[in-house]
């Protein structure tokens, strides 16, 4: 990313609440963030201090981004009286499904902003290297970024592409990582805190080496297409992974997911490759 970086400010869609707003409405378990969430990580962004940023976020913010029916809320709260090893095999389960998601959204998205992804973002292949694979590969459950994650990144002009995509990879490690945090009390997996600090080490180093410049109406917008996506993680997670993971054929495969969780928490102490930050 040693690339020059447009010094300019970055603006919304102009038909923001008129069209994408009632789009996203539409979206099962969609959850719209509320003017205090946006308001406030976006004074704290403009200051250019990345981990304020993050804890602006968890102080503010609800750590999750999505709108549960209401026995699945029921269920949600008491996910801690789940066995921790069903925790933390659907945590994993929707990591990888949104990691191969990723991969084959950038795959399909216009040549010219799939080629500046590629030249211009190098750390895409290199995030989240301490998630084991899937065993066997197949076992990751077929899952697909929602379209407006596509409409907000292929945008008319390439520049704004580009801010677009750095100001959503960088915002949406700042809300996985207060999620993170989260999900460690809740589903009585303490590791997710050390996975949550490299989560907030990621935020910080993408908008330490690029933080651009945006008007409220966008940042608002990136919000509400990062919490479209975490709306389908969430019916990806209740409508499929968690009763896949509690069906009694699963049982067999224990001790893979013993294994996988130990990889997971073992590859938690090697450090993750970071973009060197210009001085």
């Amino acid at each position: 990313m040693s690339v020059r970086r447009p010094d300019r400010e970055f603006e919304a869609v102009a038909d923001l609440d008129a069209r994408l707003v009632p789009q996203l409405r539409a979206i099962p378990y969609f959850r719209e963030a509320t003017a205090a969430e946006v308001d406030g990580s976006f004074a704290a962004y403009q200051r250019g201090d990345p981990e304020a940023l993050c804890r602006v976020w968890a102080e503010i913010a609800e750590p999750t981004r999505a709108t549960l029916p209401p026995v699945m809320r029921f269920a949600y709260a008491r996910a801690g009286l789940a066995p921790r090893l069903l925790n933390a095999a659907v945590f994993l389960d929707s990591l990888r499904a949104v990691l191969g998601a990723g991969e084959r959204f950038r795959g399909r998205l216009r040549a010219d902003v799939q080629a500046a992804l590629r030249s211009e973002f190098p750390y895409l292949e290199r995030r989240h290297e301490h998630i084991p694979a899937s065993e066997p590969p197949s076992a990751t459950p077929p899952f697909e970024f929602p379209q407006v994650f596509a409409s907000y990144v292929e945008h008319v002009e390439l520049d704004a592409s580009r801010a677009r995509w750095q100001l959503a990879v960088g915002l949406n490690e700042v809300q996985q990582a207060c999620y993170s945090d989260f999900a460690a009390q809740l589903f009585r997996l303490p590791e997710l805190h050390r996975h949550a600090a490299r989560e907030r080490e990621l935020a910080c180093n993408y908008f330490g080496h690029w933080a651009p410049r945006c008007t409220l109406d966008l940042w608002r917008e990136t919000i509400l297409v990062l919490d479209a996506l975490n709306a389908a993680t969430f019916e990806l997670v209740c409508d499929h992974l968690l009763p896949r993971a509690m069906a009694p054929a699963q049982l067999v495969g224990s001790r893979t997911r013993r294994a996988q969780w130990r990889e997971f928490v073992a590859n938690l102490d090697t450090p993750q490759w970071l973009l060197p930050v210009p001085e």
